[in-house]
């Protein structure tokens, strides 16, 4: 017998967001932004992760929720910035022959986050020589509290010979460094890019909205 194996979302709104980036990259003009002190940031962004080798899933169709987060922070100075961060992933797997047969694994994050921002410090150190304009680079570390759920339903046991169901759930605290860039399209849209086991997923991307000071 002849097994399927699908996945139905993840990859999809993966090649959206790719899509999405070249074309604001092809398109970007005017550009005259960079990160400055007192502003706040809105950043909605997605991970690449893929945690199906938790276990062989041929036979199965999957369904995910991939590594979204949301990322609120205001610049502290020209060169420091802090806020906070939130992200959820699940991912689900029906088996195609036994209906009853279901995984499920989810991921809930919240904590907080600080970057150092580096491209106007260059621009000082090398007496602006060097303009960097519209580019914003930074590292920084997550201080992140992640709830992750397990409930797998008619799962066989070969050591009782039956069919069980379980839940499991777990809490841990990390704090984790991440580096990134962002790329202002204009004074107040940036695409970034971020690298680093700070955010949901090792590599993310996304977008960030700037709120400049004036308008509060």
């Amino acid at each position: 017998m002849q097994h399927r194996f699908r996945i139905n979302s993840y990859w999809d709104i993966k090649g959206r967001a790719i899509v999405l980036s070249v074309v604001l990259l092809t398109v970007a003009q005017g550009l005259m932004g960079q990160f400055s002190n007192k502003d706040w940031y809105i950043s909605p962004k997605i991970s690449f992760a893929d945690y199906s080798n938790r276990h062989d899933w041929d036979g199965y169709s999957i369904q995910k929720v991939p590594p979204i987060s949301l990322a609120v922070e205001k610049g502290l100075t020209d060169y420091l910035s802090a806020g906070a961060l939130m992200g959820f992933s699940r991912d689900k797997y029906k088996n195609d022959t036994l209906a009853t047969n279901v995984h499920r694994y989810s991921e809930f994050a919240f904590g907080g986050v600080a970057n150092v921002h580096f491209a106007g410090w260059i621009e000082k150190w090398t007496n602006y020589k060097v303009f960097l304009g519209d580019w914003d680079f930074y590292a920084g570390l997550s201080l992140l509290m992640k709830w992750n759920n397990a409930r797998e339903d008619d799962v066989w046991n070969e050591e009782t010979q039956q069919l069980v169901s379980s839940k499991t759930a777990n809490f841990n605290f990390s704090v984790s460094p991440l580096v990134g860039v962002r790329y202002f399209v204009n004074d107040n849209f940036c695409m970034l890019l971020e690298v680093g086991p700070g955010n949901m997923g090792f590599v993310t991307t996304g977008i960030t909205f700037r709120i400049p000071s004036q308008y509060y």
